[in-house]
C-alpha cells in the first residue's frame, strides 16, 4: 500500500494487515482496539503514520465479520457464499470499526444499540454539541449500557442507558425490522433514524 507521510510528504510502500481472523491470531484484537495495527513508521522522517485502509475482521467463535471500507468507491460484494448465522457489517471509520467489534463480540444486536445511540444523541444534544457517540461497554453488574460522547471541542463525556431500554427496543427490532443477510450491511445512526421512523409508524 502506498502511504503519503503527512509530515514529510514522502510516498512509501508499506505492507498492511487487510484481513484479521481473530480466532487464529487473537493477539490482533488488542492491536485493533489501540490502533497499533494501523500505524506505520515513515522510513524517510521516522514519524508514525496512521494508515486507514480496507480491513476485514473475522470472528469465527462469535460468527461475525466487520469490513472496514474507508474508500469513497462502493465496497465490493462479499466474495464467498453467505454464511448461515453470520452477521456481516460494513463500516467506514476506525472508531466505527472498533465499536462494531466491541458490540458484536458481546452477542448484542447492533441494530438495537444504534437506535439506543440515536435516542441518547438526541437527548444529549439538547445541552451539548455532540459530534460522535460510541458504545463503550456493558456493565455486567448493573446491566447499564455505557457510551462515550465526543464533543465538538474534543472533550469526551460518558453517559449511560439502562439495560431495560435495550430489552424493550430489541423486542421491536426482532419483531418488526428485517435486515437482509448474505452480504455486508451498513448499520449506523443513519440506519437507526430510518428504523426509528418505521417503528413509530408501526406504533
Amino acid at each position: 500500500m502506498t502511504i503519503t507521510c503527512p509530515h514529510c510528504q514522502a510516498e512509501t510502500e508499506h505492507k498492511v494487515i487487510d484481513h484479521i481472523n481473530i480466532d487464529r491470531n487473537p493477539e490482533l484484537r488488542a492491536k485493533v482496539q489501540d490502533l497499533s495495527c494501523f500505524r506505520v513508521t515513515c522510513p524517510n522522517c521516522g514519524e508514525t503514520v496512521l494508515a486507514v485502509h480496507p480491513c476485514l475482521y473475522h470472528d469465527m467463535s462469535n460468527q461475525f465479520m466487520v469490513w472496514l471500507w474507508p474508500e469513497e468507491n462502493k465496497a465490493p460484494h462479499a466474495q464467498f457464499d453467505p454464511l448461515a448465522g453470520y452477521t456481516l457489517r460494513l463500516v467506514d471509520s476506525l472508531n466505527a470499526f472498533r465499536e462494531k467489534i466491541n458490540i458484536l463480540e458481546r452477542g448484542l444486536d447492533d441494530r438495537t444499540v444504534e437506535i439506543m445511540k440515536l435516542l441518547l444523541f438526541m437527548q444529549l444534544n439538547r445541552d451539548l454539541d455532540v459530534v460522535e457517540l460510541l458504545f463503550h461497554e456493558l456493565d455486567e453488574q448493573t446491566m447499564d449500557f455505557r457510551f462515550v460522547a465526543v464533543l465538538s471541542d474534543g472533550a469526551e463525556q460518558y453517559a449511560a442507558m439502562p439495560g431495560t431500554v435495550y430489552q424493550r427496543l430489541n423486542e421491536d427490532v426482532k419483531n418488526y425490522l428485517y435486515t437482509p443477510g448474505g452480504d455486508f450491511t451498513r448499520i449506523d445512526m443513519a440506519w437507526a433514524r430510518d428504523a426509528l421512523e418505521l417503528l413509530h409508524e408501526l406504533g
